[in-house]
C-alpha cells in the first residue's frame, strides 16, 4: 500500500494519484536504488564509463578493410558515417549473423549492405540505466556515444560491466 504524504489515506501501490485527495504519488513509485551497484547504473552517466574512441568508417568502405581495422585495433564495432551523421553500425555480431562462411567472398562489398541502421545512440549525459535499458530492448551490445550530434566514441555491454564491478 501507498501512503498518501499528504492526507495519510491508504492507496493500491502503483496508483498515480490519492484515491482520497487527488495528490499525486509519483514520487512515492519512483525506484530508489538499494545496492551501490542498482545506485550506479541509476546515477552515473555515460560520461563515466570513458567512451571508447570509436573506428569511424563510411557507407562504401569495404567489408574486408573493416574486418582489417577489427583486427588492428582490438575493437568490436565501426560506426558508419556519411556527411557528418551516424547512419549505422557495423558489429562483430554483423559478421556472425549476416556475413558468416561468406566473408571471404562478400568481403569486396560496401560495409552499409551489412550494418545494423538505424543505429540507437546515447548521449555523454544519459545514464547508464538509460544505455542498458537501449540494450536490452534492442539487443545491442555497442552503443554509438553523441555530443551535440557528432559521434565521440562507444560503450560496450563490457565497459558497463566493467563499471559496474568497481561499484560492488
Amino acid at each position: 500500500m501507498a501512503t498518501c504524504p499528504d492526507c495519510g489515506h491508504e492507496n493500491i501501490d502503483g496508483a498515480d494519484q490519492c484515491e482520497k485527495c487527488n495528490q499525486s504519488l509519483a514520487s512515492l513509485t519512483k525506484p530508489r536504488p538499494a545496492t551501490p551497484v542498482e545506485r550506479t547504473v541509476m546515477k552515473d552517466r555515460i560520461e563515466s564509463l570513458v567512451p571508447r574512441e570509436p573506428l569511424i568508417v563510411g557507407p562504401d568502405v569495404p567489408v574486408r578493410r573493416v574486418l582489417e581495422q577489427f583486427v588492428a585495433r582490438a575493437v568490436g564495432c565501426a560506426v558508419v558515417v556519411a556527411d557528418h551523421e551516424v547512419i549505422g553500425i557495423f558489429t562483430e555480431r554483423d559478421v556472425v549473423d549476416r556475413l558468416n562462411v561468406e566473408a571471404a567472398r562478400l568481403g569486396d562489398r560496401p560495409v552499409s549492405e551489412f550494418m545494423t541502421s538505424p543505429v540507437e545512440t546515447v548521449g555523454l549525459d544519459d545514464r547508464v540505466a538509460f544505455a542498458l535499458h537501449k540494450m536490452d530492448l534492442g539487443g545491442y551490445r555497442h552503443l554509438p556515444v553523441l555530443s551535440e550530434g557528432r559521434i565521440t566514441g562507444y560503450i560496450s555491454v563490457r565497459d558497463i560491466l566493467t563499471h559496474l564491478t568497481a561499484a560492488l
